[in-house]
C-alpha cells in the first residue's frame, strides 16, 4: 500500500512534479480539427494547467495559458487576427509562441510588449486531431 507522500508523488501531474515532468514530454491529442470550425478558441486542461487551444484567420494553431498575462480575462474569449489571439479586454495580442505584438494605447516607440509573454506549448494537427507537447522544447516529432 502507498503511503500518501507516494501517492501524491504518483498521481500529480502539475507543472514540476515527478509524474507532470515525465508526461510532458509526450505529444497529447486534446481536440478533433473539427471541432475549431464553429468556434475558433476551446478550452483545455492538460496536466493540471488550464489553456487556450485556437485557431488564428492565418489558419495556424496555438495553445496559450487561459488567463491573459495583462487582467487575467480568459483567452477563451478572444478575438483570432490574422497572426494571433487578441484579448477582448484591452486588446493586446498574441502570437502562438505567447509573445505580445501588439498593445493598443502604449506609446509609439514603447518596449513594453517585447517584455510580456504568456505560456504557450507546440500544437500539430494529424490525422483530424491536434496534439499538444507540453515539455521542454525542442519538441520531439509528432509520431505518424
Amino acid at each position: 500500500m502507498l503511503t500518501p507522500e507516494q501517492n501524491e508523488r504518483l498521481t500529480h501531474v502539475g507543472p514540476g512534479t515527478p509524474a507532470g515532468e515525465l508526461l510532458r514530454r509526450y505529444w497529447f491529442p486534446i481536440a478533433g480539427s473539427v471541432e475549431l470550425r464553429e468556434n475558433p478558441t476551446r478550452r483545455v486542461r492538460l496536466l493540471g494547467e488550464d489553456l487556450v487551444l485556437y485557431r488564428d484567420l492565418s489558419g495556424t494553431l496555438g495553445l496559450i495559458e487561459e488567463p491573459c498575462a495583462h487582467r487575467r480575462i480568459s483567452m477563451y474569449y478572444g478575438i483570432p487576427e490574422a497572426h494571433g489571439l487578441r484579448c477582448p479586454y484591452h486588446g493586446w495580442l498574441y502570437e502562438n509562441d505567447g509573445r505580445c505584438i501588439e498593445q493598443p494605447c502604449e506609446p509609439e516607440g514603447s518596449t513594453f510588449k517585447d517584455r510580456v509573454r504568456m505560456r504557450a506549448y507546440p500544437v500539430q494537427e494529424l490525422g483530424g486531431f491536434v496534439f499538444a507537447y507540453l515539455g521542454p522544447l525542442p519538441a520531439p516529432q509528432l509520431p505518424g
